[in-house]
Protein backbone atom coordinates (compact mmCIF):
# COMPACT_ATOMS: atom_id res chain seq x y z
CA UNK A 1 0.00 0.00 0.00
CA UNK A 2 1.14 3.48 -1.13
CA UNK A 3 2.33 5.92 1.51
CA UNK A 4 -0.02 8.94 1.28
CA UNK A 5 0.09 12.55 2.32
CA UNK A 6 -2.58 13.67 3.35
CA UNK A 7 -4.68 10.37 3.99
CA UNK A 8 -6.79 10.08 1.23
CA UNK A 9 -9.57 9.90 3.79
CA UNK A 10 -8.66 13.30 4.86
CA UNK A 11 -9.07 14.83 2.08
CA UNK A 12 -11.61 17.20 1.22
CA UNK A 13 -11.86 17.54 -2.96
CA UNK A 14 -14.92 18.49 -4.88
CA UNK A 15 -13.33 16.26 -7.43
CA UNK A 16 -15.12 12.71 -7.21
CA UNK A 17 -12.50 11.69 -10.15
CA UNK A 18 -9.38 12.56 -8.23
CA UNK A 19 -10.79 10.88 -4.90
CA UNK A 20 -10.78 8.14 -7.40
CA UNK A 21 -7.81 7.90 -8.52
CA UNK A 22 -6.26 9.08 -4.89
CA UNK A 23 -7.52 5.65 -3.28
CA UNK A 24 -6.55 3.42 -6.17
CA UNK A 25 -2.88 4.50 -6.22
CA UNK A 26 -3.12 4.19 -2.37
CA UNK A 27 -4.34 0.54 -2.80
CA UNK A 28 -3.09 -0.72 -5.69
CA UNK A 29 1.02 0.73 -5.49
CA UNK A 30 3.26 -0.61 -2.91
CA UNK A 31 5.03 1.17 -0.08
CA UNK A 32 8.14 1.99 -1.62
CA UNK A 33 5.82 4.96 -3.49
CA UNK A 34 5.14 8.33 -1.55
CA UNK A 35 1.92 9.76 -3.56
CA UNK A 36 1.56 13.80 -2.67
CA UNK A 37 -1.91 15.07 -3.12
CA UNK A 38 -2.55 18.43 -4.34
CA UNK A 39 1.43 19.72 -4.09
CA UNK A 40 1.80 23.82 -4.35
CA UNK A 41 4.92 25.77 -3.97
CA UNK A 42 6.23 29.00 -4.51
CA UNK A 43 9.74 29.21 -5.84
CA UNK A 44 12.07 32.20 -6.95
CA UNK A 45 14.62 31.08 -9.89
CA UNK A 46 17.64 33.25 -9.70
CA UNK A 47 17.68 36.78 -10.59
CA UNK A 48 13.34 36.40 -11.04
CA UNK A 49 10.55 37.19 -8.58
CA UNK A 50 8.52 34.76 -6.55
CA UNK A 51 6.27 32.46 -9.05
CA UNK A 52 3.72 30.09 -7.58
CA UNK A 53 2.97 26.70 -8.87
CA UNK A 54 0.12 23.57 -8.22
CA UNK A 55 0.02 20.14 -9.20
CA UNK A 56 -2.72 17.33 -8.33
CA UNK A 57 -0.39 14.55 -7.60
CA UNK A 58 3.59 14.01 -7.38
CA UNK A 59 3.73 10.16 -6.74
CA UNK A 60 7.93 9.58 -6.32
CA UNK A 61 9.77 6.43 -6.31
CA UNK A 62 13.37 5.90 -4.92
CA UNK A 63 14.33 3.82 -8.51
CA UNK A 64 11.65 5.03 -11.02
CA UNK A 65 12.00 9.09 -9.51
CA UNK A 66 9.48 11.75 -9.45
CA UNK A 67 5.64 11.59 -11.78
CA UNK A 68 3.42 14.67 -12.03
CA UNK A 69 -0.24 13.63 -12.67
CA UNK A 70 -2.87 15.99 -13.86
CA UNK A 71 -6.24 15.12 -13.73
CA UNK A 72 -9.55 15.94 -15.53
CA UNK A 73 -12.87 14.82 -14.53
CA UNK A 74 -15.92 14.66 -16.85
CA UNK A 75 -15.55 14.03 -20.79
CA UNK A 76 -13.13 15.62 -22.27
CA UNK A 77 -12.67 16.71 -25.63
CA UNK A 78 -10.32 18.77 -27.82
CA UNK A 79 -9.28 19.97 -31.07
CA UNK A 80 -5.63 20.32 -31.83
CA UNK A 81 -6.28 22.86 -34.64
CA UNK A 82 -7.40 25.65 -32.19
CA UNK A 83 -5.55 23.97 -28.99
CA UNK A 84 -9.04 24.05 -27.69
CA UNK A 85 -9.97 22.07 -24.22
CA UNK A 86 -13.40 21.38 -22.94
CA UNK A 87 -14.41 19.57 -19.85
CA UNK A 88 -18.47 17.82 -20.07
CA UNK A 89 -19.41 17.84 -16.62
CA UNK A 90 -22.52 15.23 -15.35
CA UNK A 91 -25.42 17.97 -16.52
CA UNK A 92 -24.48 18.32 -20.00
CA UNK A 93 -22.81 21.87 -19.12
CA UNK A 94 -19.30 22.13 -21.60
CA UNK A 95 -16.49 24.29 -19.73
CA UNK A 96 -13.64 25.75 -21.54
CA UNK A 97 -10.71 24.10 -19.71
CA UNK A 98 -6.45 24.73 -20.03
CA UNK A 99 -4.80 21.67 -21.68
CA UNK A 100 -3.85 19.34 -19.06
CA UNK A 101 -0.72 18.06 -20.92
CA UNK A 102 0.71 21.65 -20.72
CA UNK A 103 -0.36 21.48 -17.11
CA UNK A 104 1.18 19.14 -16.15
CA UNK A 105 3.99 19.74 -18.38
CA UNK A 106 4.71 23.27 -16.14
CA UNK A 107 4.13 21.21 -13.11
CA UNK A 108 7.04 19.44 -13.33
CA UNK A 109 9.06 22.07 -14.61
CA UNK A 110 8.25 23.96 -11.49
CA UNK A 111 9.14 20.48 -9.36
CA UNK A 112 12.31 20.54 -10.76
CA UNK A 113 13.19 23.81 -10.10
CA UNK A 114 12.01 23.82 -6.48
CA UNK A 115 14.07 21.04 -5.85
CA UNK A 116 16.81 22.32 -8.03
CA UNK A 117 16.81 25.48 -5.27
CA UNK A 118 16.41 24.13 -2.08
CA UNK A 119 19.84 22.84 -0.10
CA UNK A 120 18.58 20.05 0.92
CA UNK A 121 18.19 18.73 -1.94
CA UNK A 122 21.16 19.69 -3.50
CA UNK A 123 23.08 18.17 -0.32
CA UNK A 124 22.30 15.20 -2.58
CA UNK A 125 24.08 15.74 -5.39
CA UNK A 126 22.15 13.00 -7.22
CA UNK A 127 23.08 14.54 -10.49
CA UNK A 128 20.32 14.10 -13.71
CA UNK A 129 17.31 11.76 -12.49
CA UNK A 130 14.00 11.06 -14.32
CA UNK A 131 10.98 13.15 -14.19
CA UNK A 132 7.36 12.69 -16.04
CA UNK A 133 4.37 14.13 -16.20
CA UNK A 134 1.10 12.19 -17.14
CA UNK A 135 -2.74 13.06 -17.14
CA UNK A 136 -5.51 11.07 -16.22
CA UNK A 137 -9.16 11.21 -16.88
CA UNK A 138 -10.83 8.91 -14.78
CA UNK A 139 -14.56 9.51 -16.29
CA UNK A 140 -13.44 8.16 -19.75
CA UNK A 141 -13.07 5.07 -21.02
CA UNK A 142 -11.56 5.83 -24.34
CA UNK A 143 -8.68 8.71 -23.14
CA UNK A 144 -6.06 7.29 -25.82
CA UNK A 145 -8.26 9.47 -28.23
CA UNK A 146 -6.61 12.25 -26.65
CA UNK A 147 -3.17 11.64 -27.86
CA UNK A 148 -0.98 14.03 -30.01
CA UNK A 149 2.61 15.38 -31.27
CA UNK A 150 2.85 16.28 -27.33
CA UNK A 151 0.66 13.67 -25.80
CA UNK A 152 1.83 9.92 -26.52
CA UNK A 153 -1.03 7.44 -25.15
CA UNK A 154 1.83 6.32 -22.98
CA UNK A 155 1.03 9.19 -20.67
CA UNK A 156 -2.71 8.92 -20.81
CA UNK A 157 -4.96 7.38 -18.15
CA UNK A 158 -8.37 6.80 -18.17
CA UNK A 159 -11.07 4.55 -16.14
CA UNK A 160 -9.71 1.32 -17.62
CA UNK A 161 -6.67 2.03 -15.87
CA UNK A 162 -8.41 2.65 -12.56
CA UNK A 163 -8.12 -1.24 -12.09
CA UNK A 164 -4.56 -1.56 -12.99
CA UNK A 165 -2.80 1.31 -11.76
CA UNK A 166 0.85 -0.16 -10.51
CA UNK A 167 1.02 -1.32 -14.54
CA UNK A 168 0.08 2.20 -15.73
CA UNK A 169 1.93 4.02 -13.62
CA UNK A 170 5.56 1.65 -13.77
CA UNK A 171 4.36 2.74 -17.68
CA UNK A 172 4.33 6.10 -17.58
CA UNK A 173 7.69 6.01 -15.76
CA UNK A 174 8.92 3.81 -18.34
CA UNK A 175 8.22 6.48 -20.79
CA UNK A 176 10.30 8.58 -19.61
CA UNK A 177 12.68 6.90 -18.72
CA UNK A 178 13.58 5.39 -22.32
CA UNK A 179 13.55 8.58 -24.39
CA UNK A 180 16.66 9.27 -25.84
CA UNK A 181 18.61 12.08 -24.57
CA UNK A 182 22.17 13.24 -24.47
CA UNK A 183 23.80 9.66 -23.52
CA UNK A 184 23.98 11.12 -19.61
CA UNK A 185 23.19 8.34 -17.29
CA UNK A 186 19.66 8.93 -15.40
CA UNK A 187 20.75 8.47 -11.30
CA UNK A 188 18.11 7.09 -8.83
CA UNK A 189 17.09 9.44 -6.35
CA UNK A 190 16.76 6.38 -3.67
CA UNK A 191 14.92 6.99 -0.18
CA UNK A 192 17.02 9.67 1.07
CA UNK A 193 15.72 11.69 -2.00
CA UNK A 194 11.84 10.74 -1.42
CA UNK A 195 12.44 11.39 2.22
CA UNK A 196 13.72 15.42 1.01
CA UNK A 197 10.62 15.74 -1.48
CA UNK A 198 8.61 14.73 1.21
CA UNK A 199 10.19 17.67 3.27
CA UNK A 200 10.05 20.42 0.53
CA UNK A 201 6.41 19.86 -0.44
CA UNK A 202 4.81 17.89 2.11
CA UNK A 203 6.83 19.04 5.63
CA UNK A 204 5.04 18.51 9.28
CA UNK A 205 6.42 21.38 12.22
CA UNK A 206 6.61 20.77 15.95
CA UNK A 207 8.00 23.18 18.68
CA UNK A 208 10.82 21.86 20.98
CA UNK A 209 9.33 20.82 24.66
CA UNK A 210 11.46 22.69 26.93
CA UNK A 211 9.05 21.88 29.84
CA UNK A 212 10.53 19.51 33.13
CA UNK A 213 9.77 15.77 33.44
CA UNK A 214 6.78 16.38 35.75
CA UNK A 215 5.18 18.85 32.67
CA UNK A 216 6.68 16.43 29.53
CA UNK A 217 3.41 14.45 29.05
CA UNK A 218 1.63 17.81 28.82
CA UNK A 219 4.02 19.16 26.51
CA UNK A 220 3.81 16.04 23.90
CA UNK A 221 0.50 16.62 23.50
CA UNK A 222 1.13 20.55 22.49
CA UNK A 223 4.43 19.82 20.31
CA UNK A 224 2.24 18.63 17.20
CA UNK A 225 0.42 20.86 14.93
CA UNK A 226 -3.52 21.01 15.47
CA UNK A 227 -5.35 20.03 11.80
CA UNK A 228 -6.34 23.46 11.48
CA UNK A 229 -3.02 24.77 11.81
CA UNK A 230 -1.81 22.38 9.42
CA UNK A 231 -4.57 23.69 6.86
CA UNK A 232 -3.27 27.23 7.41
CA UNK A 233 0.05 26.68 6.60
CA UNK A 234 -0.63 24.72 3.35
CA UNK A 235 -3.42 27.38 2.46
CA UNK A 236 -0.45 29.81 3.22
CA UNK A 237 1.63 28.18 0.25
CA UNK A 238 -0.94 29.12 -2.25
CA UNK A 239 -1.63 32.37 -1.22
CA UNK A 240 0.18 35.38 -1.57
CA UNK A 241 -1.16 37.92 0.73
CA UNK A 242 -3.25 36.22 3.91
CA UNK A 243 -4.17 37.51 7.35
CA UNK A 244 -4.78 34.92 10.28
CA UNK A 245 -6.66 35.60 13.44
CA UNK A 246 -6.98 33.14 16.62
CA UNK A 247 -7.20 33.61 20.62
CA UNK A 248 -4.37 33.33 22.48
CA UNK A 249 -2.60 30.31 22.51
CA UNK A 250 -4.03 29.26 19.41
CA UNK A 251 -0.48 28.91 17.54
CA UNK A 252 -0.25 32.16 15.50
CA UNK A 253 3.33 33.13 16.39
CA UNK A 254 4.08 29.33 16.01
CA UNK A 255 2.81 29.16 12.32
CA UNK A 256 4.25 32.74 11.72
CA UNK A 257 8.10 31.19 12.43
CA UNK A 258 7.22 28.49 10.71
CA UNK A 259 5.61 29.84 7.13
CA UNK A 260 8.80 32.90 7.84
CA UNK A 261 11.54 29.80 7.92
CA UNK A 262 9.82 28.14 4.95
CA UNK A 263 9.55 30.81 3.08
CA UNK A 264 13.80 31.59 3.70
CA UNK A 265 14.39 28.13 2.79
CA UNK A 266 12.99 28.15 -0.23
CA UNK A 267 15.49 30.72 -1.23
CA UNK A 268 12.72 34.20 -0.38
CA UNK A 269 14.48 37.17 1.36
CA UNK A 270 12.19 37.04 4.10
CA UNK A 271 11.66 39.60 7.38
CA UNK A 272 9.95 38.18 10.50
CA UNK A 273 8.26 41.31 12.33
CA UNK A 274 6.26 41.83 15.50
CA UNK A 275 6.03 44.47 17.95
CA UNK A 276 7.43 43.22 20.86
CA UNK A 277 11.23 43.34 21.48
CA UNK A 278 11.22 40.62 24.17
CA UNK A 279 9.12 38.22 21.15
CA UNK A 280 11.27 38.81 18.28
CA UNK A 281 14.83 38.01 20.81
CA UNK A 282 13.22 34.72 21.34
CA UNK A 283 12.14 34.19 17.68
CA UNK A 284 15.80 35.20 16.55
CA UNK A 285 16.71 32.70 18.86
CA UNK A 286 15.07 29.87 17.24
CA UNK A 287 15.77 31.04 14.10
CA UNK A 288 19.34 31.02 14.50
CA UNK A 289 21.45 29.76 11.30
CA UNK A 290 18.37 30.25 8.83
CA UNK A 291 19.83 32.02 5.38
CA UNK A 292 17.66 34.61 4.12
CA UNK A 293 15.16 35.18 7.20
CA UNK A 294 15.40 38.40 9.35
CA UNK A 295 13.76 38.62 12.41
CA UNK A 296 13.23 41.96 14.50
CA UNK A 297 10.77 43.93 16.50
CA UNK A 298 9.49 47.13 14.20
CA UNK A 299 11.28 49.74 15.70
CA UNK A 300 14.35 47.52 15.97
CA UNK A 301 14.04 47.10 12.18
CA UNK A 302 13.40 50.89 12.04
CA UNK A 303 16.54 51.63 13.95
CA UNK A 304 18.73 49.48 11.13
CA UNK A 305 17.73 51.29 8.68
CA UNK A 306 18.24 54.58 10.52
CA UNK A 307 21.30 54.25 11.19
CA UNK A 308 22.37 52.30 8.04
CA UNK A 309 21.26 56.28 6.69
CA UNK A 310 23.18 57.47 8.79
CA UNK A 311 26.55 55.67 8.30
CA UNK A 312 26.32 54.90 4.92
CA UNK A 313 25.24 58.95 3.64
CA UNK A 314 25.47 61.15 6.67
CA UNK A 315 21.36 61.65 6.86
CA UNK A 316 19.91 62.14 9.76
CA UNK A 317 16.53 60.28 8.91
CA UNK A 318 14.87 60.70 12.67
CA UNK A 319 15.52 64.40 12.74
CA UNK A 320 14.20 64.60 9.38
CA UNK A 321 11.20 63.42 10.39
CA UNK A 322 10.67 65.56 13.17
CA UNK A 323 11.54 68.52 11.04
CA UNK A 324 8.44 67.44 8.61
CA UNK A 325 6.10 66.03 11.14
CA UNK A 326 6.43 68.23 14.63
CA UNK A 327 2.98 66.78 15.91
CA UNK A 328 3.86 63.19 16.62
CA UNK A 329 6.33 60.96 18.73
CA UNK A 330 9.21 59.57 18.20
CA UNK A 331 7.75 55.41 18.19
CA UNK A 332 4.68 55.64 16.42
CA UNK A 333 5.50 58.29 13.53
CA UNK A 334 8.91 59.60 13.38
CA UNK A 335 10.56 56.49 13.52
CA UNK A 336 8.08 54.79 10.53
CA UNK A 337 8.39 57.93 8.56
CA UNK A 338 12.28 57.65 8.59
CA UNK A 339 12.15 53.77 7.82
CA UNK A 340 9.47 54.90 4.60
CA UNK A 341 12.67 57.57 4.06
CA UNK A 342 15.48 54.80 4.02
CA UNK A 343 13.40 52.46 1.61
CA UNK A 344 13.27 55.49 -0.66
CA UNK A 345 16.76 56.04 -0.43
CA UNK A 346 17.92 52.22 -0.10
CA UNK A 347 15.18 50.68 -2.04
CA UNK A 348 13.31 47.61 -1.04
CA UNK A 349 14.47 44.61 0.22
CA UNK A 350 12.22 41.45 0.98
CA UNK A 351 10.36 38.92 -1.17
CA UNK A 352 8.96 37.99 1.70
CA UNK A 353 7.04 39.87 4.92
CA UNK A 354 5.37 38.04 8.07
CA UNK A 355 3.78 40.42 10.80
CA UNK A 356 3.25 38.63 14.16
CA UNK A 357 1.22 40.94 17.20
CA UNK A 358 -0.52 42.63 14.00
CA UNK A 359 -3.10 44.10 16.42
CA UNK A 360 -0.21 46.75 17.68
CA UNK A 361 0.79 47.50 15.10
CA UNK A 362 -0.12 51.41 14.21
CA UNK A 363 -1.66 53.08 11.02
CA UNK A 364 1.76 54.74 10.20
CA UNK A 365 3.75 50.90 10.60
CA UNK A 366 1.77 49.70 7.59
CA UNK A 367 3.30 51.95 4.59
CA UNK A 368 6.53 51.34 5.13
CA UNK A 369 5.77 47.50 5.44
CA UNK A 370 4.75 47.28 2.11
CA UNK A 371 7.51 49.19 0.76
CA UNK A 372 9.91 46.86 1.77
CA UNK A 373 8.22 44.21 -0.48
CA UNK A 374 10.83 44.51 -3.42
CA UNK A 375 7.11 43.66 -5.55
CA UNK A 376 4.30 44.88 -4.11
CA UNK A 377 1.93 42.73 -6.28
CA UNK A 378 3.55 39.49 -6.04
CA UNK A 379 5.85 39.91 -2.97
CA UNK A 380 4.06 37.64 0.00
CA UNK A 381 2.92 39.47 2.81
CA UNK A 382 1.22 37.49 6.14
CA UNK A 383 -0.34 38.96 8.74
CA UNK A 384 -1.24 37.34 12.33
CA UNK A 385 -3.44 38.88 14.93
CA UNK A 386 -5.53 38.82 18.48
CA UNK A 387 -7.62 41.36 18.71
CA UNK A 388 -7.85 40.37 22.31
CA UNK A 389 -4.29 41.35 23.04
CA UNK A 390 -4.81 45.30 22.08
CA UNK A 391 -3.44 46.20 25.38
CA UNK A 392 -1.75 49.30 23.69
CA UNK A 393 -5.12 50.50 22.00
CA UNK A 394 -3.94 50.44 19.00
CA UNK A 395 -5.82 51.10 15.14
CA UNK A 396 -4.27 49.18 12.85
CA UNK A 397 -5.06 49.91 8.72
CA UNK A 398 -3.89 46.25 8.00
CA UNK A 399 -3.56 46.30 3.81
CA UNK A 400 -4.87 43.08 3.41
CA UNK A 401 -8.89 43.11 2.16
CA UNK A 402 -11.67 40.59 3.11
CA UNK A 403 -11.58 38.62 6.88
CA UNK A 404 -8.75 36.89 7.79
CA UNK A 405 -8.45 32.83 8.83
CA UNK A 406 -9.77 31.56 11.92
CA UNK A 407 -7.41 29.46 14.22
CA UNK A 408 -9.95 28.16 16.45
CA UNK A 409 -8.46 25.44 18.95
CA UNK A 410 -6.31 26.40 22.04
CA UNK A 411 -3.29 24.18 22.06
CA UNK A 412 -1.24 26.35 24.72
CA UNK A 413 -3.15 26.28 28.03
CA UNK A 414 -4.85 23.79 30.48
CA UNK A 415 -8.70 23.86 30.04
CA UNK A 416 -8.80 25.51 33.68
CA UNK A 417 -6.12 28.21 32.20
CA UNK A 418 -7.92 28.62 29.13
CA UNK A 419 -11.55 28.94 31.03
CA UNK A 420 -9.70 31.61 33.19
CA UNK A 421 -8.31 33.57 30.81
CA UNK A 422 -11.08 33.35 27.85
CA UNK A 423 -13.64 34.91 30.34
CA UNK A 424 -11.99 38.09 29.23
CA UNK A 425 -11.58 37.01 25.19
CA UNK A 426 -14.30 38.96 23.37
CA UNK A 427 -14.86 36.85 19.02
CA UNK A 428 -15.36 34.13 17.24
CA UNK A 429 -15.14 30.62 19.41
CA UNK A 430 -11.83 28.75 20.23
CA UNK A 431 -12.38 25.27 21.18
CA UNK A 432 -10.51 24.68 24.72
CA UNK A 433 -7.78 22.73 24.96
CA UNK A 434 -7.69 19.02 25.53
CA UNK A 435 -5.19 18.79 28.42
CA UNK A 436 -7.02 19.11 31.53
CA UNK A 437 -3.84 20.24 34.10
CA UNK A 438 -4.63 21.74 37.36
CA UNK A 439 -6.99 24.49 38.69
CA UNK A 440 -5.79 28.28 38.77
CA UNK A 441 -4.31 28.48 42.39
CA UNK A 442 -4.88 32.14 44.71
CA UNK A 443 -2.00 33.49 46.55
CA UNK A 444 -3.88 36.05 48.80
CA UNK A 445 -1.46 38.31 50.84
CA UNK A 446 -1.78 42.10 51.67
CA UNK A 447 0.56 44.51 50.94
CA UNK A 448 3.74 43.98 47.99
CA UNK A 449 5.87 43.10 50.84
CA UNK A 450 3.99 40.30 52.43
CA UNK A 451 2.93 39.31 48.33
CA UNK A 452 6.81 39.18 47.43
CA UNK A 453 7.52 36.69 50.14
CA UNK A 454 5.05 34.56 49.34
CA UNK A 455 6.01 34.51 45.91
CA UNK A 456 9.56 33.75 46.94
CA UNK A 457 7.91 30.82 49.16
CA UNK A 458 6.32 29.61 46.20
CA UNK A 459 8.94 29.79 43.88
CA UNK A 460 11.42 28.13 46.80
CA UNK A 461 9.03 25.02 46.84
CA UNK A 462 8.98 24.64 43.06
CA UNK A 463 12.45 24.74 41.91
CA UNK A 464 13.79 22.74 45.69
CA UNK A 465 11.01 20.12 46.39
CA UNK A 466 8.81 19.88 42.36
CA UNK A 467 12.31 20.22 40.81
CA UNK A 468 11.03 22.82 38.33
CA UNK A 469 13.46 24.80 36.13
CA UNK A 470 13.43 28.83 37.13
CA UNK A 471 13.53 29.61 33.82
CA UNK A 472 9.79 27.72 33.19
CA UNK A 473 8.97 30.25 35.87
CA UNK A 474 7.21 33.73 34.76
CA UNK A 475 6.13 35.90 37.78
CA UNK A 476 4.11 38.75 35.37
CA UNK A 477 2.72 42.44 36.59
CA UNK A 478 -0.13 43.80 35.63
CA UNK A 479 0.50 47.23 36.94
CA UNK A 480 3.83 48.75 35.35
CA UNK A 481 3.39 51.35 37.73
CA UNK A 482 4.78 49.04 40.64
CA UNK A 483 7.75 47.07 38.61
CA UNK A 484 10.60 48.88 40.83
CA UNK A 485 8.93 48.42 43.90
CA UNK A 486 7.87 44.65 43.39
CA UNK A 487 11.25 43.97 42.30
CA UNK A 488 12.87 45.34 44.85
CA UNK A 489 10.35 43.65 47.34
CA UNK A 490 11.77 40.35 45.73
CA UNK A 491 15.24 41.11 46.14
CA UNK A 492 14.75 41.19 49.65
CA UNK A 493 13.12 37.72 49.75
CA UNK A 494 15.73 34.50 49.81
CA UNK A 495 15.04 31.42 46.97
CA UNK A 496 17.65 29.11 45.82
CA UNK A 497 20.97 29.52 45.18
CA UNK A 498 20.21 28.17 41.36
CA UNK A 499 17.71 30.77 40.73
CA UNK A 500 17.71 34.83 40.44
CA UNK A 501 15.15 37.34 39.38
CA UNK A 502 15.61 39.02 36.15
CA UNK A 503 13.84 41.46 33.74
CA UNK A 504 13.02 39.72 30.68
CA UNK A 505 16.55 40.84 28.78
CA UNK A 506 18.02 38.47 31.41
CA UNK A 507 16.07 35.33 30.35
CA UNK A 508 18.46 32.36 30.41
CA UNK A 509 18.59 29.12 32.08
CA UNK A 510 18.18 30.07 36.07
CA UNK A 511 16.72 33.44 35.80
CA UNK A 512 13.17 33.59 37.21
CA UNK A 513 11.45 36.19 34.76
CA UNK A 514 9.91 39.41 36.53
CA UNK A 515 8.44 41.74 34.13
CA UNK A 516 5.19 43.35 33.44
CA UNK A 517 2.42 41.53 31.10
CA UNK A 518 2.56 44.29 28.38
CA UNK A 519 6.21 43.42 27.62
CA UNK A 520 5.76 39.56 27.68
CA UNK A 521 3.29 39.28 25.67
CA UNK A 522 3.48 36.95 22.50
CA UNK A 523 6.09 34.82 24.88
CA UNK A 524 4.45 31.90 27.46
CA UNK A 525 5.75 30.40 30.12
CA UNK A 526 4.87 26.71 31.66
CA UNK A 527 4.34 28.56 34.83
CA UNK A 528 3.18 31.75 35.49
CA UNK A 529 2.23 33.67 38.83
CA UNK A 530 0.30 36.91 37.98
CA UNK A 531 1.03 39.36 40.10
CA UNK A 532 -0.09 43.55 40.51
CA UNK A 533 -3.96 42.32 40.75
CA UNK A 534 -5.00 44.58 43.71
CA UNK A 535 -5.58 47.73 41.27
CA UNK A 536 -7.16 45.76 38.46
CA UNK A 537 -10.62 45.34 37.27
CA UNK A 538 -12.08 43.18 34.58
CA UNK A 539 -13.89 46.04 33.11
CA UNK A 540 -10.64 48.59 32.78
CA UNK A 541 -7.95 45.77 32.44
CA UNK A 542 -10.08 43.20 30.56
CA UNK A 543 -7.26 42.95 28.09
CA UNK A 544 -3.91 43.04 30.38
CA UNK A 545 -5.67 39.98 32.66
CA UNK A 546 -6.74 38.35 29.19
CA UNK A 547 -3.09 38.26 27.95
CA UNK A 548 -1.82 37.91 31.10
CA UNK A 549 -3.29 34.90 32.33
CA UNK A 550 -3.33 33.10 28.99
CA UNK A 551 0.82 33.08 29.03
CA UNK A 552 0.89 30.22 31.67
CA UNK A 553 1.37 27.04 29.81
CA UNK A 554 0.15 24.29 32.94
CA UNK A 555 0.17 26.03 36.11
CA UNK A 556 -1.30 29.48 36.45
CA UNK A 557 -1.30 31.33 40.08
CA UNK A 558 -2.69 34.76 41.10
CA UNK A 559 -1.37 36.95 44.33
CA UNK A 560 -3.04 39.40 45.38
CA UNK A 561 -5.09 40.26 48.31
CA UNK A 562 -8.06 38.36 48.45
CA UNK A 563 -10.68 40.26 47.28
CA UNK A 564 -8.67 41.02 44.04
CA UNK A 565 -7.74 37.10 43.43
CA UNK A 566 -11.17 36.08 43.39
CA UNK A 567 -12.30 39.49 41.54
CA UNK A 568 -9.90 38.23 38.51
CA UNK A 569 -11.18 34.44 38.39
CA UNK A 570 -14.74 35.44 38.97
CA UNK A 571 -15.26 33.94 41.98
CA UNK A 572 -16.01 36.88 44.46
CA UNK A 573 -18.87 36.71 46.53
CA UNK A 574 -21.46 39.70 46.00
Amino acid sequence: MAICIPPPDAVESTSSGEMRLYSALKAQLDDDYLVLHSVAWIAKPKGEGPRDGEVDFLICHPRHGLLVIEVKGGRIDLDYSTRRWTSTDRRDVVHEIHNPFDQARRGKYGILEKLKENPQWQKLVIGRFAIGHAIFVPDVGDGERLKGPDAPTEIIGDRTDLTALASWVEGAFQYWASQPGDNQRVNPIGTRGVETARKIFARVASTRPLLSVRLEDEERERVTLTERQAVILDYLSRQRRVMVAGGAGTGKTLIAREKAVRAAEEGLSTLLVCFNRGLADHLREQCAGIANLEVASFHQLCRRWIDKAKVDLGRDLIAEARRDYPGGNEYDHHQPIALALAIDLFGPHYDAIVVDEAQDFGDEFWMPIELLLSEHEKGLLYVFLDENQDIYGRSAAIPISGEPMLLDKNCRNTSHIHAAAYRYYKGAAIEAPAIAGVGVEMIPATGIDKQARAIASLVTRLVAEEKMKPHDIGILLCDAAVREASERALAATSIPGTAKWGRLEAYRPGSVTVDTVARFKGLERSIVILWGLDSCTPEKDRETLYVGMSRAKSLLFLCGDKVACERAVGTQQV
